[in-house]
């Protein structure tokens, strides 16, 4: 078995547990070795440590007693919680708040009751907050991986560095957090689920959709220190953390400079302090992935001043009533999703996308042409997945956007099997290529898609059929798709218009 910890353990439980351990045929150990151990068990082959400041280890051993006390110690201890008679455990927690160099990284997961056990098994004593190397959070992920489908679906997404930047971070993760969630929980009786927060101050949006989740019958738990306690926050902290580690990972292999690492990204941290000073000196521009409204790098550029960083924005006034009524419920659909052009007024279920003279994206109306404020930020907040089509991916746009502050950065980009054979081409390839390496750096997600349900033989059919299913936006170039999701109702962004390809794109 493999080894594990308990933390914030009660005296009381310690005092149960023990003897729990002794009735199983455990024997004290009087010579107590460690500085601050409260007591030492040996049963059979393994050992059970408890320390004065409430930390319990688990070392080794396998055996039918050592089984049968973790089984009664796990109730005592109540690590996974399965005290609920819930039938679905959800868990949220975050990593990458704090840190001076990458994004933010945000895991909500749920998890089937009966595979609970197995899941914590697999996290066995993985501490979440303590650093590790890329590769052990690399171990534990495909350890957890292994069981999507099979009783685990996880969501992750990253609020990009230039947001944190711009506006108050707390409120960024709310509205991610009540997109996620809704997402997870499409389909499922929320009597049957137990959702539990790592509490980091959510603020009132997400405090009332919550609310309602627990009037609807779901039993809905805000708590520091969850990772501790809870095994699917453990298993979302394990996920956040892992997509953190690969993007800095990346973003490593790309801004090392000559013997000077970048580190782990924290303020703390000798080799990353190094760095950024090693970078300032070269007179660059501070790199897309770097805080600057961070102290330290405030420090570096001379600013005294901290930044005023208010709501994200969202901007409510653009969307229609009922899309803006929807999302509060946590039931939007890119099917309801409409926009208010601020200019002519018209209310659109698509917008057009043209190139910025600096490189990157703006949304317009399409019936006046006028930018539409805050586009971006709105449908990545209230959506944030895009289904791209293979006129889409062949042109190259999406990359040549995201060479900049893009208007798609931050996206989950979703990408359809037919595409991908598609696509299956040295420009189609090469665009994938580039996308994968901007979703390594975490600038966008990069998810393939499943469709072997797929009940339609028309190409077209099936991709509109995906956003739909996956409540994405369609990113087109091709006429024809786009008229077929015009008339369908699915939300579109389209760039200048091409002839109809006579298949997705």
């Amino acid at each position: 078995m493999k080894n594990r910890t308990w933390k914030g353990v009660s005296t009381e439980q310690s005092e149960r547990l023990k003897e729990v351990l002794l009735s199983q045929g455990g024997e004290l150990d009087t010579e107590v070795r460690g500085q601050n151990e409260a007591w030492r068990i040996r049963l059979e082959n393994a050992v059970f440590t408890f320390y004065e400041k409430g930390t319990l280890y688990f070392s080794g051993g396998t055996g039918s007693a050592i089984e049968a006390a973790l089984d009664e110690g796990s109730k005592i201890l109540t690590e996974t919680g399965l005290e609920t008679e819930k039938q679905f455990l959800v868990g949220m927690d975050e990593t990458g708040k704090g840190e001076v160099l990458g994004p933010s990284v945000l895991a909500v997961v749920i998890i089937g009751k009966e595979l609970a056990p197995k899941i914590d098994s697999e996290l066995g004593a993985a501490d979440t907050k303590k650093k590790h190397s890329f590769q052990a959070w690399d171990t534990l992920f495909l350890d957890l991986d292994q069981f999507r489908g099979h009783g685990l679906s996880y969501e992750i997404e990253t609020i990009p560095p230039w947001d944190v930047d711009k506006y108050n971070v707390n409120k960024l993760m709310d509205i991610v957090y009540q997109r996620l969630l809704s997402r997870v929980l499409n389909g499922l009786d929320s009597t049957k689920c137990r959702i539990i927060l790592d509490d980091y101050g959510m603020g009132n949006n997400l405090h009332l959709y919550m609310k309602s989740l627990s009037k609807a019958g779901a039993e809905v738990r805000i708590e520091a220190r969850a990772d501790e306690k809870y095994v699917e926050v453990k298993a979302a902290s394990v996920f956040s953390k892992w997509r953190r580690e690969l993007a800095m990972k990346k973003i490593g292999e790309k801004f090392s400079m000559p013997g000077i690492p970048l580190g782990s990204g924290n303020a703390g941290d000798p080799l990353t302090v190094k760095w950024l000073r090693e970078w300032k000196k070269s007179g660059q521009q501070w790199p897309w992935f770097v805080k600057i409204s961070w102290k330290t790098i405030r420090e570096l550029d001379g600013i005294e001043k901290e930044p005023v960083k208010g709501a994200p924005p969202v901007r409510h006034d653009i969307l229609s009533r009922d899309s803006r009524d929807m999302f509060r419920d946590g039931k939007l659909s890119t099917s309801s999703l409409r926009v208010i052009c601020p200019d002519c007024g018209v209310s659109l279920s698509s917008c057009k996308l043209t190139p910025e003279p600096m490189g990157g994206l703006v949304g317009r109306c399409v019936q006046c042409n006028v930018p539409i404020p805050d586009l971006a930020i709105t449908l990545r907040y209230y959506c944030g997945s895009a289904l791209l089509d293979s006129s889409t991916i062949i042109s190259g746009s999406i990359s040549k956007d995201l060479q900049k502050r893009g208007f798609f950065a931050g996206y989950t980009l979703l990408i359809h099997p037919l595409v991908a054979l598609e696509t299956d081409n040295p420009g189609g390839k090469k665009e994938l290529e580039l996308l994968g390496d901007f979703a390594a750096m975490d600038r966008v997600t990069l998810r393939r898609l499943d469709d072997s349900n797929s009940k339609s033989e028309n190409h077209d059919q099936m991709i509109i059929q995906a956003a739909k299913k996956q409540d994405a936006i369609l990113v087109t170039r091709d006429k024809g798709m786009y008229g077929n999701a015009m008339t369908q109702g699915v939300f579109c962004l389209t760039f200048k218009l091409e002839p109809a390809s006579g298949t997705s794109g």
